[in-house]
């Protein structure tokens, strides 16, 4: 195969395989889904089929790391089976030149869904269970105390849809003790900062000596507060659900701002940054270490030894993802470190093979 013609066989028929497998298991899914859920869900046909579309957006996300490898075993059985490896390899191409068609699809298909994480489609899994939930109220979160600026903050409801609060205690603090208190009906979200039509606050009122004398009580109108914080990264710090990158990475910013635990946050952003890179680094050992010669091996082990390795790794980072928005466990220790140990294998491994080519 002369010039890059190579390169574009191998990456077609790769894609062709992770295409066909990810379709495949995916709609299998949501298919199991929708058999278990369907006495649930109420309203007309549209409601059943917008739930099983966003079902299987959040699925085509979930299942796309592992269908990497399976794709990755799947052509390496065909091209062992049609002595493909032997044909590339007779024209001189070395392991290094085959594999590289493989790792830099993945890497591709890894970039396209990393950008489909900040579009709509990242809300599938969301939107689906507030279909199955058939009710706007579910949404809504409720009872949130957190701090602000060295102040805390009480609200009542949170309506993200809506972009609303309701019922709002800010306690403004002085020498760690509440000097006064805002108390706001409603507040609505505007650019980057909250506002309420009006509110009313008491604060403390001091003598020449220090101490409290009374209280002032004042309204407020058009009163501005918390700056930042979106409707959907307040949503994603209290319930943990993924949204998109850049929420998510506001939500880590401002957590970070106001020092405080940021573990949930980033369990999410490990999961949808990091978690997929698991497959690239698997690539490189699973691809060496089967042979293209089709009297050397034996296609079943090839499928044993491949849905194995992927489908444990994959368990354990979605297990470890779990695990961290639960805080049970440090993001950094159950997700960032087995992947950077991972990652810092598969290189050496991927050298070892390729030193002498």
């Amino acid at each position: 195969m002369p010039g890059k013609r190579y390169f574009r066989y191998i990456a077609w028929r790769y894609l062709k395989s992770f295409l066909i497998l990810l379709f495949g298991l995916s709609l299998a899914v949501v298919f199991i889904d929708y058999l278990q859920n369907a006495h649930r869900l109420s309203g007309g046909v549209n409601h059943r089929i917008l739930y099983v579309f966003f079902t299987w957006e959040y699925m085509l996300t979930l299942l796309y790391p592992l269908t990497i490898l399976l794709a990755l075993a799947w052509t390496q059985v065909s091209f062992i089976r049609q002595n493909i490896f032997v044909a590339l390899y007779s024209f001189g191409y070395s392991r290094r030149q085959v594999f590289r068609p493989f790792f830099l699809m993945a890497l591709l298909i890894y970039l396209v869904f990393l950008g489909l994480q900040n579009t709509q489609f990242a809300y599938g899994r969301s939107q689906a269970g507030a279909i199955l939930r058939s009710t706007e109220a579910q949404q809504k979160v409720k009872d949130l105390f957190f701090k602000y600026n060295g102040d805390f903050v009480y609200v009542r409801e949170l309506d993200p849809v809506a972009k609303v609060l309701k019922g709002v205690t800010l306690f403004q603090l002085k020498d760690r003790r509440v000097d006064a208190t805002i108390r706001i009906p409603r507040a609505e979200f505007r650019e980057d900062h909250w506002v309420a039509p009006r509110g009313e606050i008491r604060q403390k009122r001091y003598d020449s000596d220090g101490e409290v004398s009374g209280f002032e009580e004042r309204e407020l109108k058009n009163f501005s507060l918390l700056e930042g914080y979106r409707p959907k990264v307040v949503k994603l710090i209290y319930e943990g659900k993924a949204l998109t990158l850049i929420d998510g990475l506001r939500a880590w910013y401002l957590l970070h701002r106001q020092g405080l635990d940021s573990s949930r946050v980033r369990a999410t952003l490990y999961n949808l940054l990091l978690m997929p890179l698991f497959a690239l680094a698997l690539m490189p050992i699973l691809f060496f270490t089967t042979r293209p010669y089709q009297r050397f091996v034996r296609m079943e082990r090839i499928w044993i030894v491949n849905l194995g390795a992927s489908l444990l790794a994959w368990a354990f980072f979605f297990a470890m993802y779990r695990l961290g928005i639960s805080g049970a466990v440090d993001p950094n220790l159950g997700q960032l470190l087995p992947l950077g140990l991972l990652v810092l294998f598969s290189v050496l491994f991927y050298l070892r093979q390729t030193r002498r080519e």
